[in-house]
């Protein structure tokens, strides 16, 4: 390793060439990070999102949506164009020097410890609701130990247990969306009083724009792990599908999540809804599918531990090329 660090043409070289050793295509790069997106913040934090702003919750994903597409486009762009381990710490470090590309990934390191933590927690609570008497610890330490050993085993076994787990959570979602429609026409048994689509501003902004401008930090949150797409774009085949793979995926998750939340709002009322239950738990919660709280309390385990997964994969990679940026800093002459 210290060779190839006193020798620059030699590690420039072996960037290059890892650069062109990329092996996915762009439609299966968006279908990763649809897996490495989809997360708690979707299937737990929208709950938190709706109680405090109501219908409009729709708008506010449409909003993340928007904003997420244009950070993911740009940073897709600069990879299509000038291809780079490190992503945007790379990029950063380049525009404004060592000390921005140094902070920008210490930064998200500290950042997704803290995420991955809380994470943790939210899996072994959800894992309590079958088994009421196990300790909350155990959970989380079986948790953590079988996301490290997916990350060890690999890019190609974590590209299939990603892909896997990607088909589980938009399943999960589409059965949701087929049962509210199902429900709404009537075909399925239950006592719900839909509130219907709303009619006046006041039903739409339920709790007005304070909680508008305030539900936009839940919804920004379910794009969470995008920057993850970002360090996966060099395994490309065609880096210059970076920018076609993120558009398709953020699509993806902007319909998924808008039609899936409107379903339920229109559902249930806004009141309804709260942080410990999913609310597309909630807008079910009335007919008669005693199965559907045990499969989507399955579905948001899953979502959870893939982006912890997806998270711990992106730090690893990161940190490896933080490292391997410091030896060449060692170990090159000064001029």
């Amino acid at each position: 390793m210290s060779t190839a660090g006193c020798n620059p043409d030699r590690s420039n070289k072996d960037s290059n060439k890892k650069n062109n050793e990329g092996r996915l295509t762009w439609w299966q790069l968006s279908l990763m990070g649809v897996g490495c997106t989809i997360g708690t913040g979707y299937f737990l934090g929208s709950s938190i999102g709706i109680s405090i702003t109501g219908p409009s919750i729709v708008f506010s994903f449409m909003l993340a949506a928007i904003g997420t597409y244009i950070v993911f486009n740009v940073l897709a762009k600069m990879t299509a164009k000038d291809p780079q381990e490190g992503s945007f710490c790379y990029y950063a470090k380049k525009a404004y020097g060592q000390w921005a590309g140094f902070s920008c990934g210490w930064n998200y390191w500290c950042s997704n410890i803290l995420i991955m933590g809380s994470q943790l927690t939210a899996l072994s609570i959800l894992s309590r609701f079958w088994f009421h008497q196990i300790p909350l610890w155990i959970f989380a330490a079986g948790y953590a130990l079988l996301s490290i050993i997916v990350v060890l085993m690999g890019t190609n076994s974590f590209d299939k247990v990603e892909d896997l787990l990607a088909v589980v959570k938009v399943a999960a979602i589409i059965m949701f969306i087929i049962l509210a429609a199902a429900a709404l026409l009537g075909w399925i048994d239950g006592d719900a009083n839909s509130p219907g689509l709303p009619t006046s501003a006041n039903e739409l902004f339920a709790e007005g724009f304070k909680g508008f401008w305030s539900s936009l930090i839940y919804a920004f949150y379910a794009y969470g792990g995008i920057e993850v797409l970002g360090l996966m774009a060099m395994r490309l085949k065609n880096k210059k599908d970076a920018p076609k793979a993120g558009t398709v995926m953020i699509f993806t998750l902007a319909v998924i999540y808008v039609v899936s939340l409107a379903l339920a709002v229109i559902m249930v009322t806004h009141g309804a809804f709260h942080e410990k239950e999913s609310p597309f738990v909630t807008a079910l919660a009335n007919y008669n599918l005693p199965f559907f709280p045990h499969v989507f309390n399955g579905a948001i385990i899953v979502a959870g531990f893939s982006t912890m997964t997806a998270s711990l994969f992106g730090l690893t990679n990161l940190l490896v090329t933080l490292a391997e940026d410091a030896m060449r800093l060692l170990f090159l002459p000064k001029r």
